[in-house]
């Protein structure tokens, strides 16, 4: 019984097989025909003139940006500068209501939160506060599509802030991930260096 079905199962797979062989030529034979209907009329149309527009100047084009270098892993990116009309709004704040101002921004308008942002880790730069308005700045780019730009300031600032409690935010929303060199020393315990 066992043979009989393995033998149907064999005369199925051949006649598949077969039927598949069969498309494949007709498809083949097919393009074939078509691509030599096309140099027959080629060969019988009339010569066609030279044409006279000049050929278009080459498109200069700007290299795409480049990664940061590994020692350069714990330098701030380049990033736009904030619109002088943001950086003196921001300059005339305190960081508190510069940080309730921009969590209130954040909510609605991304592009805003990045000006706002940038202006404030420019004027705060090593604050208290600074890893919270780099994790706001770094979802902004992201929704606004600057995902480069989001990386960078992703790796920046998981590397500058390691233990600020939103890193784990940013490591688990762009992947970037905190680049340390870890050690064993004499007495067993892991140090940083």
């Amino acid at each position: 019984m066992a043979l009989a079905v393995t033998g149907k199962v064999r005369l199925i797979a051949t006649a598949v097989g077969a039927l598949v062989l069969a498309i494949v030529i007709a498809v083949w034979h097919g393009l074939s025909a078509d691509e030599s209907d096309a140099g027959k009329r080629a060969a019988s149309a009339p010569p066609a003139a030279p044409e006279t527009t000049p050929a278009p100047a080459p498109v200069k084009r700007a290299p795409p940006p480049t990664p940061p270098a590994a020692a350069a892993q714990n330098a701030a990116p380049d990033a736009a500068a904030p619109s002088a009309r943001v950086e003196a709004s921001v300059a005339r704040m305190n960081e508190a209501v510069l940080m309730a101002h921009l969590r209130e921004v954040a909510r609605t308008d991304s592009a805003q939160t990045i000006e706002i942002a940038r202006a404030g880790n420019k004027n705060f730069p090593d604050s208290p506060d600074a890893p919270e308005r780099y994790s706001l700045l770094i979802h902004a780019l992201i929704t606004q599509d600057k995902l480069y730009e989001g990386r960078g300031e992703a790796e920046y600032m998981v590397n500058h802030f390691p233990d600020s409690k939103w890193v784990r935010d940013i490591e688990g929303f762009t992947g970037a991930h905190r680049h340390r060199n870890i050690r064993v020393n004499d007495a067993g315990q892991l140090e940083y260096y």
